[in-house]
């Protein structure tokens, strides 16, 4: 795999963590607008607009909707990869599956660490110059 690759896919192990931490955003931010607009309604006596929650709740579902379908992509292309990779041994690949499905968004990026990363000498023609000297 190119080193291109390998940092296109691991921007893409990380993506789902970040659209995590975007939907707390989103609803930390929809909830403290919620109740700045209530506090507001209640001292001058307003209505409250029932489609307050509108605009949060479409952002907050973009955010957990995009991460839940990136994840399963994810999930599916690091499985296959593991059930293919041949320096792995039918227990292995078990343990790699196993790990990828109960850690889900955790084993993906472990996968990742431990499997994609590190440097293959076939790959990198400058790894034999390094280790020649």
């Amino acid at each position: 795999m190119s080193k291109s690759r390998k940092i296109f896919l691991g921007v893409l192990t990380f993506l789902p963590m970040l659209l995590l931490v975007g939907y707390f955003l989103a609803f930390f931010f929809m909830f403290f607008q919620a109740f700045s607009e209530t506090q507001q309604a209640l001292t001058h006596q307003d209505e409250m607009n029932p489609m307050l929650f509108a605009g949060g709740i479409r952002i907050m579902f973009l955010f957990i909707f995009g991460m839940i379908f990136l994840n399963l992509g994810l999930l599916a292309y690091y499985i296959i990869h593991a059930n293919k990779n041949p320096k792995f041994d039918s227990n292995q690949k078990l343990i790699w599956i196993l790990v990828l499905l109960l850690a889900q968004g955790v084993g993906t990026i472990v996968y990742y660490f431990v499997e994609i990363v590190p440097l293959d000498p076939k790959e990198n023609s400058h790894y034999k110059d390094l280790k020649q000297k």
